[in-house]
């Protein structure tokens, strides 16, 4: 996981923080120990740490009998709270359990150590789709791994699940194609929204604010079109090579998901089919019923790849990267002290626009 694209769970709709002190700001970023090699954890064995968020790091693992490998994701200690338990990070497994579909990572293990939950799942070799961007993939492969994606939330959605979080960096590219010649998986449910349960982020804005759809932000309830929000967020990215809304100001950022218009496409790729450009544009209706269902922009996406042929082309331009990061939220803001402008009153000033934007 890149740092950029770090997910967030940032704050209640319904009152602003109060002021964090320099000594609250310590409290909330506490160094968490990487476990070494050679680590039990249960019946596993660490072999190196594989990447660290904000909730969790991720071992490489191996079963102590079976010698069965895994990827192990132990959360940190400091991470929980009274609406962060131990019993919403498992959640996450229940969750990729309720999706019948090759494009989720499988779950198989829970379990805790020194008091904090893990999960261990398969273990597959393979980079982010965020780690992929200055390669300049080919646009015709490009839309093959969105019709991909595009069929494993149709799985997810049937099921009751939304996932909220999605981003390039929750998009696992496999060195091989899998035995039913799929290249992707879809990682970090631990977001997840599950129709007809009771949801343990309501009241909060949860996502990725670069992807972070405006219903999120108003508080609204979330429904599959905030995951097609987040894709075409995602397409902008891997076609275009920058989002469709970008400001190094989180609170403008978070207005232009509220209330700007997108970018036409053809501004970055000038051959591209209109239907494409369309229905992207589409994808970003600031109200969720105006936005395309999945199945037609399957349909798109596959008369998209056949127009544009089978020979590589130049993927989007890379030195746009730096302007089009995602933009995590106000958790982040909290967890890197150096980020604050001016520390409690910037961040203070922050909650009180947003509810004023809200309120427009």
């Amino acid at each position: 996981m890149t740092r950029a694209d770090t997910p967030t769970i940032a704050l209640t709709l319904c009152e602003p923080p109060p002021l964090p002190s320099a000594a609250m700001l310590r409290r909330r970023t506490p160094p968490h120990a990487t476990l070494v090699p050679g680590t039990r954890i249960g019946v596993w064995r660490v072999e190196r740490e594989l990447g660290s968020g904000g909730m969790a790091t991720v071992y490489d693992v191996v079963h102590t009998r079976y010698g069965k490998r895994a990827a192990l994701k132990l959360a940190h200690a400091a991470g929980f709270g009274r609406r962060f338990t131990s019993e919403a990070f498992l959640r996450e497994a229940r969750t990729t359990n309720l999706i019948d579909h090759a494009g989720i990572v499988e779950v198989f293990a829970t379990g805790t150590h020194d008091g904090r939950p893990y999960l261990a799942m398969e273990l597959l070799p393979g980079r982010s789709l965020g780690a992929c961007l200055d390669d300049s993939l080919p646009r015709a492969e490009i839309l093959e791994i969105l019709i991909e994606l595009c069929d494993v939330l149709v799985a997810a959605h049937a099921a009751g699940v939304t996932h909220r979080d999605l981003k390039l960096d929750n998009v696992l590219l496999l060195d091989l194609p899998s035995a039913d010649d799929r290249r992707i998986k879809l990682l970090d449910w631990g977001m997840a929204r599950i129709a007809g349960e009771d949801d343990p982020l309501r009241g909060l804005i949860a996502g990725t604010l670069t992807y972070v759809a405006p219903e999120q932000l108003r508080g609204d309830d979330i429904t599959p079109a905030a995951d097609v929000y987040a894709l075409a967020v995602l397409a902008y990215r891997l076609l275009l090579g920058q989002p469709p809304f970008s400001s190094p100001n989180d609170l403008e950022l978070l207005e232009q998901h509220l209330h700007a218009e997108p970018p036409r496409p053809r501004q970055w790729w000038s051959a591209i089919p209109r239907d494409l450009e369309v229905t992207l544009l589409a994808m970003l209706a600031k109200q969720p019923r105006d936005r395309p269902a999945l199945p037609h922009i399957m349909d798109v996406l596959r008369n998209a790849r056949a127009q544009i042929g089978s020979r590589k082309r130049p993927g989007p331009p890379t030195a746009s990267r730096s302007r089009g990061a995602a933009r995590p939220g106000f958790a982040w803001l909290t967890t890197r002290p150096r980020r604050l402008a001016g520390a409690a009153l910037g961040l203070a000033l922050t909650v009180a626009s947003l509810l004023q934007l809200l309120s427009a």
